[in-house]
């Protein structure tokens, strides 16, 4: 069985809006989205490699699963072995401008920026 079968089909709506909104903010520089790891076939959302730190937006209509939630725990636990500062952020969608703003303040503590 082939690992693709179970990465991140596509980019979802909130991650261009937190992409675009990282982006004004700044905080690309040495980002990479949507970079394969391959430790139980995840890809986190948003990778800042020369930080060590990966956010993943979790959408509530995939995320709120047992099943997957178990399975999100343990993605977390690898990376974490492996050196990995990890972030998972639940939202529901459509994600609000309101609930971008708090992603955004969320991301930035995440990766020691300033708050204003």
């Amino acid at each position: 069985m082939s690992y693709k079968k179970h990465m991140h089909p596509k980019v979802s709506k909130a991650e261009i809006k937190v992409f675009k909104a990282l982006s004004a903010a700044g905080l690309t520089k040495g980002m990479i989205t949507q970079k394969p790891i391959i430790l139980k076939s995840t890809i986190p959302d948003f990778c800042w490699v020369n930080k060590r730190k990966v956010v993943f937006l979790d959408g509530s209509q995939v995320h709120s699963k047992e099943k997957t939630q178990q399975r999100d725990e343990e993605i977390d636990e690898l990376l974490q072995l492996q050196g990995w500062d990890v972030l998972r952020i639940p939202y529901e969608p459509p994600l609000s401008e309101q609930g971008l703003q708090e992603i955004m303040l969320t991301i930035k503590k995440f990766l020691g920026e300033e708050v204003e």
